[in-house]
């Protein structure tokens, strides 16, 4: 037998290294040892939320990025989505509900800040059919009409007061009334409380907005998550991509 030569002992070596480092680095379809995904989410009234949802003391790698939770002051539940924070009164895992409202309603000075009608529009979110829209005009020019003045609105501005009022459910008046408008938006809510507001009117909005509106969660990777659960301890997990986590050691 020959001995190798100098440079087919480097190739060799080369060749070997290569390998080990293709096989460290490339995901493996087993089970990964990231820690704390047998743990759940718990933040006030709310406990006990589990995959996909993470924060608190499940940390970010036991879900996906879309249902990251915040607790605030061990009470409140702060969901963003789409870059606007949405403050969790409610969750049902089994029906996979969620009751949100606009976080902006809770500060001294309630702020009602425009809303994406898309941001519940993907495959995570939906709105659930039990909604209603409400239609809110600022900076309009003539508010004014008698059947309007049950529902005008101000919004506090640096040195003055901007007048607006708002609408329950129907299409969004277009030209030429809007032109009147500088700001108009939407949000949604709870369609059993549209007859008592309309009946009330603006003293009544703060008050039926917070109460929020339901959205419909949808798990993408909840196939994934099926495949990975097993009563020894293995779950399901997010590194970049949907994993299985070995939570038993």
């Amino acid at each position: 037998m020959h001995p190798l030569s100098t440079a087919s002992a480097t190739f060799f070596l080369f060749t070997l290294l290569l390998f080990f480092h293709l096989t460290a680095s490339c995901p493996s379809n087993g089970a990964r040892d990231l820690s704390n995904c047998n743990q759940n989410f718990s933040c006030g009234k709310l406990t006990n939320i589990t995959y996909p949802f993470t924060g608190g003391e499940r940390p970010s790698h036991c879900g996906s990025p879309e249902f990251q939770l915040e607790c605030y002051n061990n009470l409140t539940t702060i969901l963003t989505a789409n870059s606007l924070p949405y403050r969790v009164t409610r969750v049902d895992q089994t029906s996979q509900t969620l009751r949100l409202s606009v976080l902006g309603l809770y500060n001294e000075r309630p702020c009602i800040y425009p809303f994406n009608a898309t941001t519940f529009d993907n495959c995570s979110f939906s709105l659930v059919s039990n909604h209603q829209t409400l239609s809110l005009f600022y900076g309009c020019k003539n508010p004014g009409d008698s059947d309007k003045e049950n529902f005008k609105l101000s919004r506090p501005r640096p040195g003055r007061s901007e007048e607006g009022f708002f609408k329950i459910g129907g299409p969004v008046p277009g030209p030429p009334f809007m032109d009147n408008c500088q700001t108009s938006f939407q949000v949604p809510f709870l369609q059993s409380r549209a007859q008592e507001l309309q009946a009330k009117g603006s003293s009544l909005l703060v008050e039926v907005l917070k109460e929020g509106f339901d959205v419909r969660y949808s798990n993408p990777c909840s196939y994934h998550y099926q495949k990975c659960y097993t009563p020894y301890g293995e779950r399901s997990g997010f590194d970049g991509e949907p994993i299985c986590i070995d939570t038993g050691k």
